[in-house]
């Protein structure tokens, strides 16, 4: 009887262990047009937490789709999720949620809501990967989430309605530990937007033609931009009210135009521009009121302007840079200069190198009589061309005293700076 008593209570053990280990697994549950189940939001009611839904070709229209529990949404073909123009499309509000795979269209507008293609919130450890998106309000829209990544998404913006009437691409507000990696971005108003975003990585993107920023920082401290491309927006990068950033690999190009910078540093303190390359804007850097922040190891070719000093700009270090072909290579509204410029190759230096040790034996100055008239007076620029500046240019060369302007390179380079990108 004892031993009858045992063998049923170690059966009943053993059920419970098995029952135990099933339910410990996540299962999948496929959906499609054809499926016994056909819609993404009665999938996402019916499985456990965990669990995987496999989404297979076709459209799906169902007005807001909301994830409130953990699990991985996969799309194989491309699924079509279609916002109709009224709906925000798909709204993650749990824990651990992967989506990835799906055409995301049509989000609805709304002037006083954020309305996106993808909204994640108050969400921690989420992955948006491998989505197209086309023609939503707001793209990519996290707020109050840590420890999310964007990564390999395409996200192309409604283009025809200009930049009062489109959102951002990939906007991301008040998180942590971010990462936004190999992204395509381009008619958005801000490509890539940060607002209270902290140790977090953009890297690898590309931001072209979006109408206002390719990236724009705001608040955002001792977060790193690397190896991105900024081609052709209004403006490639505005970093404002931040410290500690890191700038590095980055390409700017082709931001061209009245009020166009390939990177604008406003009031930033203790951050590291290194290893650019800044060709064809109409500045490469503008500095206003930055501190403490090191400009090293970049390329400055063909640009407008190279660099715009503002005169509440102090303490900074300008070294290691080659700047080749710009029509103006440094320009500032001061008579003074608080900033460190040393041992940087400037393609119209003209000086010599007596003793061949590779720093020339006259000092450069990088600040064009012509340059500070236009700094302080902008209609002048319509002289360019001028034979009067040709010859202020002449008298410059030959007594260089005739400019107040105190900025210049004490050991300036005979060659190149070589470094990789």
């Amino acid at each position: 009887m004892e031993g009858e008593d045992f063998k049923s209570g170690d059966a009943a053990a053993l059920t419970l262990i098995l029952l135990f280990v099933l339910t410990s697994f996540s299962a999948t549950l496929e959906v499609c047009p054809g499926c016994p189940v056909s819609g993404i939001k009665e999938a996402i009611s019916i499985v456990r937490e965990g669990d995987t839904i496999v989404v297979r070709g076709g459209t799906y229209r169902e007005g807001t789709i909301e994830i409130n529990k953990p699990l991985t949404l996969l799309g194989e073909g491309k699924p079509l999720l279609d916002g109709e123009g009224k709906h925000e499309v798909v709204r993650i509000k749990a824990d651990r949620v992967t989506l990835k795979g799906f055409r995301v269209i049509n989000s609805g507008r709304s002037e006083v809501e954020d309305i996106a293609g993808i909204k994640v919130e108050g969400v921690r450890d989420c992955l948006i990967e491998g989505n197209l998106l086309e023609d939503n309000f707001w793209g990519i829209y996290l707020a109050k989430v840590e420890d999310c990544r964007v990564v390999g998404n395409e996200v192309k913006g409604p283009f025809k309605v200009g930049e009062a009437y489109s959102g951002n691409g990939i906007h991301i507000w008040h998180s942590k530990r971010i990462l936004v990696k190999d992204n395509y971005i381009t008619g958005h108003r801000d490509g890539i937007y940060f607002e209270f975003v902290e140790d977090s990585l953009i890297e690898g993107n590309l931001a072209e033609g979006n109408w206002r920023y390719g990236l724009h920082f705001m608040f955002s401290h001792r977060d790193r931009y690397i190896n991105n491309t900024f081609r052709k927006n209004g403006v490639g990068v505005a970093v404002m009210y931040t410290k500690k950033v890191l700038m590095k690999g980055n390409l700017f190009e082709g931001q061209w135009g009245g009020a166009s910078y390939g990177l604008l540093l406003k009031a930033i303190d203790d951050s590291l521009v290194e290893g650019n390359v800044f060709r064809k804007n109409t500045a490469g850097i503008l500095m206003d009121e930055c501190q403490r922040t090191e400009i090293k190891r970049n390329d400055f070719i063909e640009n407008g302007w190279a660099l715009r000093v503002w005169a509440n700009s102090w303490n900074n270090v300008i070294t290691g840079n080659n700047f080749l072909g710009n029509t103006f290579d440094v320009a500032t509204n001061s008579t003074m200069n608080p900033n460190r410029i040393e041992e940087n190759y400037w393609s119209s230096y003209r000086g010599y190198d007596l003793n061949r040790d590779g720093i020339g034996d006259i000092p450069y100055r990088p600040v064009k009589l012509f340059s500070y008239i236009v700094e302080n007076n902008p209609s002048a620029v319509v002289l360019l061309k001028s034979f009067f500046v040709e010859i202020l240019n002449v008298v410059e060369e030959t007594l260089p005293a005739v400019i107040s302007v105190s900025v210049e390179d004490p050991r300036p380079l005979m060659r190149r700076v070589n470094w990789k990108r």
